[in-house]
Protein backbone atom coordinates (compact mmCIF):
# COMPACT_ATOMS: atom_id res chain seq x y z
CA UNK A 1 0.00 0.00 0.00
CA UNK A 2 1.26 3.77 -0.83
CA UNK A 3 1.39 5.72 2.39
CA UNK A 4 -0.81 8.43 2.87
CA UNK A 5 1.08 11.62 1.64
CA UNK A 6 0.67 14.28 5.03
CA UNK A 7 -1.01 17.54 3.38
CA UNK A 8 1.75 19.74 5.53
CA UNK A 9 4.87 19.63 3.91
CA UNK A 10 8.05 21.04 5.75
CA UNK A 11 11.10 20.94 3.70
CA UNK A 12 14.66 21.40 4.89
CA UNK A 13 17.32 22.02 2.05
CA UNK A 14 20.59 21.29 3.20
CA UNK A 15 22.33 17.97 4.80
CA UNK A 16 24.76 19.41 6.59
CA UNK A 17 24.67 20.21 10.72
CA UNK A 18 22.03 22.52 10.15
CA UNK A 19 19.96 21.11 7.80
CA UNK A 20 20.46 17.50 9.81
CA UNK A 21 19.25 18.95 13.19
CA UNK A 22 16.49 21.53 11.53
CA UNK A 23 15.17 17.97 10.35
CA UNK A 24 15.21 16.16 13.50
CA UNK A 25 13.95 19.41 15.53
CA UNK A 26 10.99 19.83 12.97
CA UNK A 27 9.95 16.30 12.82
CA UNK A 28 9.82 16.42 16.96
CA UNK A 29 7.78 19.06 17.52
CA UNK A 30 5.87 18.51 14.44
CA UNK A 31 5.07 15.01 14.97
CA UNK A 32 2.35 13.37 12.81
CA UNK A 33 1.18 16.76 11.94
CA UNK A 34 3.22 17.37 8.93
CA UNK A 35 5.91 15.20 6.90
CA UNK A 36 9.47 16.17 7.11
CA UNK A 37 11.97 15.67 3.78
CA UNK A 38 15.69 16.94 3.57
CA UNK A 39 16.80 17.58 0.28
CA UNK A 40 20.54 16.86 -0.11
CA UNK A 41 23.19 16.07 -3.41
CA UNK A 42 24.45 13.59 -1.17
CA UNK A 43 22.78 10.97 1.75
CA UNK A 44 25.96 11.80 4.29
CA UNK A 45 26.47 14.56 7.16
CA UNK A 46 30.74 15.79 6.62
CA UNK A 47 32.25 15.99 9.58
CA UNK A 48 33.59 19.40 7.64
CA UNK A 49 35.53 20.71 10.78
CA UNK A 50 37.70 17.62 10.73
CA UNK A 51 39.02 17.72 7.45
CA UNK A 52 42.29 19.08 7.79
CA UNK A 53 43.04 15.83 9.55
CA UNK A 54 44.36 12.74 8.07
CA UNK A 55 41.70 10.24 6.33
CA UNK A 56 39.14 12.37 5.16
CA UNK A 57 37.16 9.34 3.61
CA UNK A 58 36.34 8.46 6.97
CA UNK A 59 35.23 11.95 8.40
CA UNK A 60 31.03 11.62 7.33
CA UNK A 61 28.01 10.21 8.81
CA UNK A 62 25.46 8.17 6.54
CA UNK A 63 22.25 10.55 6.69
CA UNK A 64 19.76 7.77 5.84
CA UNK A 65 19.82 5.40 8.38
CA UNK A 66 19.48 8.20 11.01
CA UNK A 67 16.68 9.48 9.08
CA UNK A 68 14.77 6.78 8.74
CA UNK A 69 14.51 6.47 12.69
CA UNK A 70 12.69 9.69 12.66
CA UNK A 71 10.58 9.13 9.66
CA UNK A 72 12.37 12.39 7.98
CA UNK A 73 12.55 11.70 4.19
CA UNK A 74 15.26 11.96 2.56
CA UNK A 75 15.91 13.44 -1.75
CA UNK A 76 18.95 12.91 -3.29
CA UNK A 77 19.05 15.94 -5.00
CA UNK A 78 20.11 19.29 -5.60
CA UNK A 79 17.62 22.23 -4.94
CA UNK A 80 18.49 24.93 -7.77
CA UNK A 81 15.63 27.70 -7.65
CA UNK A 82 13.25 28.78 -5.07
CA UNK A 83 9.95 30.51 -5.68
CA UNK A 84 9.10 31.67 -2.54
CA UNK A 85 6.08 33.30 -3.65
CA UNK A 86 4.56 30.43 -4.88
CA UNK A 87 6.25 28.12 -2.07
CA UNK A 88 8.00 25.81 -4.33
CA UNK A 89 11.55 24.13 -4.53
CA UNK A 90 13.00 23.04 -7.91
CA UNK A 91 15.80 20.51 -7.87
CA UNK A 92 18.32 19.81 -10.36
CA UNK A 93 16.16 16.68 -11.76
CA UNK A 94 13.53 19.25 -12.54
CA UNK A 95 11.01 17.85 -9.47
CA UNK A 96 9.17 20.49 -8.07
CA UNK A 97 8.71 19.96 -4.45
CA UNK A 98 6.13 22.05 -2.96
CA UNK A 99 6.44 23.34 1.35
CA UNK A 100 4.42 25.01 3.53
CA UNK A 101 7.45 25.64 5.49
CA UNK A 102 11.03 25.38 4.59
CA UNK A 103 14.37 25.69 5.93
CA UNK A 104 17.30 26.86 4.04
CA UNK A 105 20.68 25.43 5.65
CA UNK A 106 22.60 25.20 2.13
CA UNK A 107 25.66 26.34 3.90
CA UNK A 108 29.01 27.67 3.20
CA UNK A 109 31.79 27.46 0.22
CA UNK A 110 35.43 28.41 0.44
CA UNK A 111 36.01 31.75 -1.37
CA UNK A 112 38.58 30.67 -3.90
CA UNK A 113 40.75 34.47 -4.34
CA UNK A 114 39.71 36.28 -7.26
CA UNK A 115 43.59 35.73 -8.94
CA UNK A 116 44.68 33.30 -11.98
CA UNK A 117 45.10 29.53 -10.62
CA UNK A 118 43.02 29.60 -7.91
CA UNK A 119 40.62 27.41 -9.29
CA UNK A 120 42.69 24.65 -10.19
CA UNK A 121 44.61 25.16 -6.38
CA UNK A 122 44.02 22.09 -3.56
CA UNK A 123 41.77 22.83 -0.78
CA UNK A 124 39.77 21.24 2.16
CA UNK A 125 36.58 22.74 2.17
CA UNK A 126 34.61 19.47 1.22
CA UNK A 127 35.07 16.09 1.84
CA UNK A 128 35.80 15.49 -2.16
CA UNK A 129 38.24 18.31 -2.15
CA UNK A 130 39.82 16.97 0.91
CA UNK A 131 40.27 13.62 -0.23
CA UNK A 132 41.97 15.10 -3.85
CA UNK A 133 44.09 16.97 -1.14
CA UNK A 134 45.21 13.65 0.55
CA UNK A 135 45.95 11.74 -2.64
CA UNK A 136 48.36 14.62 -3.76
CA UNK A 137 50.05 14.15 -0.68
CA UNK A 138 50.57 10.58 -1.00
CA UNK A 139 52.14 10.66 -4.13
CA UNK A 140 54.13 13.74 -3.09
CA UNK A 141 55.69 11.43 -0.07
CA UNK A 142 56.47 9.04 -2.93
CA UNK A 143 58.48 10.69 -5.17
CA UNK A 144 59.50 14.34 -3.70
CA UNK A 145 62.77 14.03 -0.92
CA UNK A 146 62.21 17.52 0.53
CA UNK A 147 58.58 18.89 -0.33
CA UNK A 148 57.24 22.10 -0.05
CA UNK A 149 53.41 22.30 0.86
CA UNK A 150 52.22 26.80 0.42
CA UNK A 151 48.84 26.99 2.47
CA UNK A 152 47.00 30.17 1.35
CA UNK A 153 45.60 31.79 4.21
CA UNK A 154 46.19 31.94 7.74
CA UNK A 155 43.21 31.79 9.21
CA UNK A 156 41.80 28.59 11.21
CA UNK A 157 41.62 26.02 9.12
CA UNK A 158 44.64 27.53 7.45
CA UNK A 159 46.53 26.99 10.74
CA UNK A 160 44.97 24.18 11.56
CA UNK A 161 46.22 22.34 8.31
CA UNK A 162 49.38 23.61 8.24
CA UNK A 163 49.78 22.39 12.06
CA UNK A 164 48.76 18.74 10.50
CA UNK A 165 50.47 18.06 7.20
CA UNK A 166 53.86 16.97 8.78
CA UNK A 167 51.83 13.75 10.71
CA UNK A 168 49.82 13.64 7.31
CA UNK A 169 53.24 12.85 5.23
CA UNK A 170 53.88 10.18 8.00
CA UNK A 171 50.54 8.71 7.87
CA UNK A 172 51.22 8.09 4.59
CA UNK A 173 54.85 6.38 5.62
CA UNK A 174 56.77 9.16 4.80
CA UNK A 175 59.17 9.17 7.44
CA UNK A 176 61.51 10.85 6.41
CA UNK A 177 59.85 13.48 3.88
CA UNK A 178 58.22 14.42 6.85
CA UNK A 179 61.01 15.71 8.62
CA UNK A 180 62.34 17.66 5.29
CA UNK A 181 59.01 18.98 4.56
CA UNK A 182 58.76 22.66 4.19
CA UNK A 183 55.53 24.14 5.18
CA UNK A 184 55.02 27.86 4.31
CA UNK A 185 51.77 29.66 5.88
CA UNK A 186 50.72 32.36 3.79
CA UNK A 187 48.51 35.54 4.29
CA UNK A 188 47.91 39.47 3.32
CA UNK A 189 46.64 40.30 6.74
CA UNK A 190 50.04 40.92 9.43
CA UNK A 191 49.43 38.49 11.96
CA UNK A 192 48.27 34.83 11.96
CA UNK A 193 44.62 34.14 12.88
CA UNK A 194 43.31 37.74 12.77
CA UNK A 195 39.86 36.87 13.15
CA UNK A 196 40.72 35.24 16.30
CA UNK A 197 42.09 38.24 17.95
CA UNK A 198 45.18 38.62 20.13
CA UNK A 199 43.91 36.14 23.06
CA UNK A 200 45.39 32.70 21.81
CA UNK A 201 47.71 34.50 19.46
CA UNK A 202 51.33 33.71 21.21
CA UNK A 203 49.96 30.23 21.40
CA UNK A 204 49.59 29.82 17.79
CA UNK A 205 52.62 31.40 17.15
CA UNK A 206 54.65 29.65 19.51
CA UNK A 207 53.03 26.17 17.78
CA UNK A 208 53.99 27.34 14.55
CA UNK A 209 57.37 27.79 15.67
CA UNK A 210 57.90 24.77 16.86
CA UNK A 211 56.16 22.91 14.01
CA UNK A 212 58.60 24.74 11.66
CA UNK A 213 56.05 26.55 9.69
CA UNK A 214 57.62 29.50 8.03
CA UNK A 215 55.04 32.38 7.91
CA UNK A 216 54.81 34.46 4.94
CA UNK A 217 52.65 37.43 6.61
CA UNK A 218 51.21 40.99 4.90
CA UNK A 219 51.63 39.36 1.28
CA UNK A 220 49.95 39.65 -1.82
CA UNK A 221 49.33 36.58 -4.15
CA UNK A 222 49.17 37.69 -7.72
CA UNK A 223 48.46 34.24 -9.32
CA UNK A 224 48.55 30.86 -8.28
CA UNK A 225 50.43 27.99 -11.11
CA UNK A 226 49.83 24.43 -10.78
CA UNK A 227 50.83 21.70 -13.13
CA UNK A 228 49.06 17.90 -12.05
CA UNK A 229 51.87 15.95 -13.63
CA UNK A 230 55.11 17.94 -12.39
CA UNK A 231 54.55 17.77 -8.50
CA UNK A 232 57.55 20.51 -8.72
CA UNK A 233 55.66 23.03 -11.13
CA UNK A 234 53.04 24.60 -8.43
CA UNK A 235 54.04 28.06 -7.45
CA UNK A 236 52.71 30.97 -5.51
CA UNK A 237 53.27 34.01 -7.56
CA UNK A 238 53.38 37.44 -5.15
CA UNK A 239 52.01 40.86 -6.23
CA UNK A 240 56.12 42.09 -5.21
CA UNK A 241 57.07 39.51 -8.10
CA UNK A 242 58.39 36.82 -5.96
CA UNK A 243 57.59 33.04 -6.44
CA UNK A 244 57.60 30.52 -3.85
CA UNK A 245 57.97 26.98 -6.31
CA UNK A 246 55.72 24.43 -4.57
CA UNK A 247 54.50 21.12 -4.87
CA UNK A 248 51.14 21.63 -3.57
CA UNK A 249 49.33 24.94 -3.18
CA UNK A 250 46.40 24.49 -0.93
CA UNK A 251 43.72 27.17 -0.01
CA UNK A 252 41.84 28.40 3.35
CA UNK A 253 40.95 31.18 2.00
CA UNK A 254 37.54 31.49 3.95
CA UNK A 255 33.93 31.17 3.23
CA UNK A 256 30.70 32.43 2.33
CA UNK A 257 27.32 31.54 1.67
CA UNK A 258 26.80 28.90 -0.82
CA UNK A 259 24.66 30.25 -3.95
CA UNK A 260 20.98 28.84 -3.26
CA UNK A 261 20.92 31.44 -0.31
CA UNK A 262 21.03 34.63 -2.79
CA UNK A 263 17.21 33.14 -4.06
CA UNK A 264 15.54 33.42 -0.52
CA UNK A 265 13.90 37.34 -0.78
CA UNK A 266 15.48 40.15 1.54
CA UNK A 267 18.25 41.49 2.76
CA UNK A 268 22.06 40.14 3.20
CA UNK A 269 25.19 40.77 4.77
CA UNK A 270 28.77 40.73 3.29
CA UNK A 271 29.27 37.05 3.42
CA UNK A 272 25.99 36.46 1.42
CA UNK A 273 24.11 35.08 4.60
CA UNK A 274 20.00 36.04 4.77
CA UNK A 275 19.89 38.49 7.59
CA UNK A 276 17.46 36.66 9.88
CA UNK A 277 14.94 37.80 12.95
CA UNK A 278 15.00 36.62 16.39
CA UNK A 279 12.80 33.87 15.22
CA UNK A 280 15.23 32.45 12.46
CA UNK A 281 12.49 34.05 9.52
CA UNK A 282 13.45 35.79 6.31
CA UNK A 283 11.34 38.65 6.83
CA UNK A 284 10.91 38.71 3.38
CA UNK A 285 9.77 35.31 2.87
CA UNK A 286 7.33 34.35 5.97
CA UNK A 287 7.09 30.51 5.51
CA UNK A 288 11.13 30.50 5.21
CA UNK A 289 13.75 30.26 7.87
CA UNK A 290 17.44 29.98 7.41
CA UNK A 291 19.86 28.10 9.54
CA UNK A 292 23.44 27.59 9.52
CA UNK A 293 26.23 29.28 7.25
CA UNK A 294 23.33 30.65 5.16
CA UNK A 295 22.08 32.97 7.99
CA UNK A 296 23.32 36.13 9.63
CA UNK A 297 21.61 35.63 13.12
CA UNK A 298 22.12 37.80 16.15
CA UNK A 299 23.03 34.97 18.97
CA UNK A 300 21.24 37.11 21.55
CA UNK A 301 24.04 38.86 22.52
CA UNK A 302 24.71 41.56 19.92
CA UNK A 303 27.36 39.36 18.39
CA UNK A 304 26.65 38.06 14.87
CA UNK A 305 26.58 34.52 14.01
CA UNK A 306 29.67 32.61 12.76
CA UNK A 307 30.34 30.02 9.73
CA UNK A 308 30.90 27.43 12.03
CA UNK A 309 29.45 23.97 13.36
CA UNK A 310 29.08 25.42 16.71
CA UNK A 311 26.68 27.50 15.85
CA UNK A 312 25.22 25.96 12.97
CA UNK A 313 23.80 23.05 14.91
CA UNK A 314 21.51 25.32 17.30
CA UNK A 315 20.67 27.65 14.13
CA UNK A 316 19.73 24.27 12.88
CA UNK A 317 17.34 22.75 15.99
CA UNK A 318 15.98 26.25 16.32
CA UNK A 319 14.89 26.87 13.08
CA UNK A 320 13.62 23.34 12.41
CA UNK A 321 11.71 23.96 15.80
CA UNK A 322 10.01 27.38 14.42
CA UNK A 323 9.22 26.16 11.27
CA UNK A 324 7.61 23.30 12.57
CA UNK A 325 5.91 25.91 15.26
CA UNK A 326 4.51 28.28 12.88
CA UNK A 327 3.04 25.44 11.18
CA UNK A 328 1.03 24.00 13.63
CA UNK A 329 0.03 27.12 15.35
CA UNK A 330 2.49 27.42 18.49
CA UNK A 331 4.18 30.73 19.47
CA UNK A 332 8.13 30.91 17.92
CA UNK A 333 11.32 30.56 20.19
CA UNK A 334 14.01 33.45 19.64
CA UNK A 335 17.60 32.12 18.90
CA UNK A 336 19.99 32.69 21.18
CA UNK A 337 23.60 30.91 21.74
CA UNK A 338 24.39 30.92 25.41
CA UNK A 339 28.15 30.05 25.74
CA UNK A 340 30.90 31.17 22.22
CA UNK A 341 33.75 28.60 22.59
CA UNK A 342 36.68 28.78 20.41
CA UNK A 343 38.56 25.41 20.48
CA UNK A 344 41.63 25.43 17.81
CA UNK A 345 44.07 22.53 16.86
CA UNK A 346 47.41 23.47 17.19
CA UNK A 347 48.57 19.77 16.11
CA UNK A 348 51.60 18.69 18.29
CA UNK A 349 51.62 21.34 20.07
CA UNK A 350 47.57 20.62 21.45
CA UNK A 351 45.15 22.59 21.22
CA UNK A 352 44.05 25.99 22.48
CA UNK A 353 40.72 26.59 24.01
CA UNK A 354 39.13 29.89 24.44
CA UNK A 355 35.52 31.39 26.18
CA UNK A 356 33.98 33.61 25.03
CA UNK A 357 33.66 36.48 22.29
CA UNK A 358 36.92 38.09 23.92
CA UNK A 359 38.51 34.61 23.56
CA UNK A 360 40.09 33.95 27.01
CA UNK A 361 42.75 31.65 26.80
CA UNK A 362 41.11 28.24 29.46
CA UNK A 363 43.00 25.22 28.33
CA UNK A 364 46.72 24.84 26.35
CA UNK A 365 48.89 22.19 25.33
CA UNK A 366 47.60 18.65 25.97
CA UNK A 367 44.72 19.35 28.75
CA UNK A 368 43.29 21.34 25.14
CA UNK A 369 44.02 18.79 22.82
CA UNK A 370 42.14 16.60 25.12
CA UNK A 371 38.81 18.83 25.05
CA UNK A 372 39.36 19.24 21.10
CA UNK A 373 39.14 15.53 20.45
CA UNK A 374 36.25 15.24 22.30
CA UNK A 375 34.65 17.91 20.57
CA UNK A 376 35.95 16.81 17.24
CA UNK A 377 34.99 12.91 18.01
CA UNK A 378 32.27 12.83 19.96
CA UNK A 379 30.25 16.08 20.24
CA UNK A 380 29.69 17.43 16.59
CA UNK A 381 28.50 13.68 16.05
CA UNK A 382 24.79 12.41 16.03
CA UNK A 383 24.28 10.35 19.06
CA UNK A 384 26.19 7.26 18.64
CA UNK A 385 23.28 4.51 19.89
CA UNK A 386 20.98 6.16 17.20
CA UNK A 387 18.13 5.38 18.62
CA UNK A 388 15.09 7.69 17.32
CA UNK A 389 14.05 8.89 20.90
CA UNK A 390 17.93 10.03 21.40
CA UNK A 391 18.25 11.38 17.83
CA UNK A 392 14.70 13.35 18.99
CA UNK A 393 16.21 14.17 22.26
CA UNK A 394 19.68 15.39 20.78
CA UNK A 395 17.55 18.30 18.75
CA UNK A 396 16.14 19.51 22.00
CA UNK A 397 17.00 23.83 21.72
CA UNK A 398 17.20 23.91 25.26
CA UNK A 399 21.01 25.32 25.19
CA UNK A 400 21.40 25.31 28.76
CA UNK A 401 21.83 21.64 28.94
CA UNK A 402 23.97 21.48 26.51
CA UNK A 403 26.49 24.49 27.36
CA UNK A 404 26.41 22.65 30.80
CA UNK A 405 28.00 19.74 28.96
CA UNK A 406 30.86 21.23 27.67
CA UNK A 407 31.23 23.62 30.52
CA UNK A 408 31.84 20.33 32.72
CA UNK A 409 33.96 18.35 30.02
CA UNK A 410 36.29 21.84 29.10
CA UNK A 411 36.22 22.37 33.31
Amino acid sequence: MTPTRNPHQILIIGGGFAGFWAAVAARRVAGSRADVTLVSPEPVLQIRPRLYEAQPETLAVDLRPLLRKVDVGFARDAAVRLDAAAKVVTLASGERLAYDRLVVATGSRMRRPPVPGAAAAFSVDTQAEAIAFDRRLAQIAKTVAAPTIAVVGAGFTGIELALELRDRFLAHGGDRVAARLRIVLIDRAATVGPELGPGPRPEIEAALEAANVELRLDAKVRALAADRVAFADDSVLFADDSVLAADAVVLATGMAAAPFAAQVPGARDGLGRVVVDAALRAPAAPEVFVAGDAAAADTGDGHRTLQSCQHAGQLGRVAGENAARDLIGLPLMPYTQLRYVTCLDLGRSGAVITQGWERRVEKTGAEGKAVKRWINTQLIYPPADGTADALLASSSTDLAARAGKLAGKAA
